[in-house]
């Protein structure tokens, strides 16, 4: 039974009933060591205990009701269950803020999460988004929420778009509301961001920012996004070869305009073909203007010299197995001579392999050859 004391001076008053424990019992050993128990030696025969002789026995007292007294040091995080109403009110138990309620939120139970209504999060919700938890109540709020509610939470972000996007927590906040917003309704964000151009390119380079342009190409209309093209249009040579820079150029060819997709590829195309072929990021690209450039033939041809460097890469493989299917027949008999000469290299290589195999001419003339013997050749 646990009984709980609020003074201390009633515990000294308790009385606490005690039982006393029986002596313990030793049993002999028996023969060749064997203890002997209740039963005998491996309990043939019963036997009975024998007293520790010539020992005191001292009885031990055992409490059969226990005292629990909150620690004088520990600072409550909630109001227990025994506490009185007169002390919530007096201010004995600290109430939380907005924003550790919100960093206490946690899922239920199933591992499922609640919808959080809007009203919860309204006017704080650029304080919540740069947390770890609150932006999560506002990603929730903004999913579950109807589109007046939604613009109504959008006002709240505004002036805070550029510093969204490069914040570890807001930057899910912001790519969010780009994907639940109308494309019309995400024309603020474009307006913030063009504020200063020079930005943009800043966030194509950033770990977070790239995604904010990224869902702005996703899901914005191709005549909105044409001031930010035209910005990264002027130092496209270099953002292909960027680690975050590549994904942002992507999203022109697979979801900008056709003009905007040329002059992207005019640039692929002026650039030294050479620099761009031995750089994984801007394969990647090149990959891209080979599916949706206008120019994909004319990109394909100038290629063709750097064709067999490119077929050991990791991402460049797949630009020369896309390359070879546009090529005219003239120029594809070219490059597969020039591939045949690198062929046991490519063969022992676990990219350049696939390349092989993709082409019939080149995998006849190795398809019996095992890797090793590749290598050694």
């Amino acid at each position: 039974k646990i009984v709980q004391v609020e003074d201390s001076a009633a515990i000294s008053a308790m009385t606490m009933p005690t039982v006393t424990l029986a002596p313990p019992m030793v049993y002999p050993m028996g023969p060749m060591g064997a203890p002997m128990g209740p039963m005998g030696p491996m309990g043939a025969m019963p036997m009975s205990p024998v007293p520790v002789a010539f020992q005191q026995f001292q009885p031990m007292l055992v409490p059969v009701a226990m005292v629990m007294m909150p620690s004088p040091c520990s600072t409550p995080t909630s109001v227990p269950s025994f506490a009185s109403s007169e002390m919530v009110s007096q201010g004995s138990f600290s109430r939380q803020s907005t924003a550790d309620a919100a960093d206490a939120t946690e899922t239920t139970s199933t591992g499922t999460e609640d919808a959080v209504e809007p009203v919860s999060v309204a006017g704080c919700v650029w304080d919540l988004s740069q947390r770890h938890k609150g932006c999560r109540l506002v990603q929730q709020a903004l999913e579950h929420c109807g589109e007046a509610d939604r613009a109504m939470l959008a006002q709240e972000l505004k002036g805070h778009i550029v510093e969204a996007s490069r914040s570890p927590c807001g930057n899910y906040v912001l790519q969010k509301l780009i994907q639940v917003l109308r494309p019309q309704s995400c024309q603020f964000i474009i307006h913030e961001l063009m504020e200063d151009p020079e930005e943009v390119c800043d966030l194509a380079r950033h770990q977070y920012g790239c995604r904010i342009l990224q869902r702005l190409f996703e899901n914005c209309q191709a005549e909105q996004m044409e001031q930010i093209v035209h910005v990264l249009l002027k130092e496209a040579s270099t953002l292909v070869c960027h680690s975050y820079g590549t994904y942002v150029m992507q999203q022109i060819f697979d979801f900008g305009t056709e003009t905007q997709r040329r002059k992207l590829c005019d640039v692929l195309l002026a650039a030294r073909s050479n620099h761009l072929c031995n750089d994984e990021h801007a394969t990647q690209v090149l990959q891209k203007a080979l599916q949706h450039a206008p120019q994909q033939v004319q990109l394909a041809e100038s290629l063709v010299q750097q064709l067999p460097q490119m077929a050991k890469g990791r991402h460049s493989h797949q630009t020369v197995i896309t390359a070879m299917q546009l090529l005219p027949e003239k120029e594809s008999e070219r490059a597969i001579g020039l591939l045949s000469q690198k062929i046991n290299k490519l063969w022992a290589s676990r990219y350049g392999r696939l390349v092989v195999k993709s082409i019939p001419k080149l995998y006849q003339q190795c398809s019996s050859m095992t890797r090793r013997e590749a290598a050694s050749a």
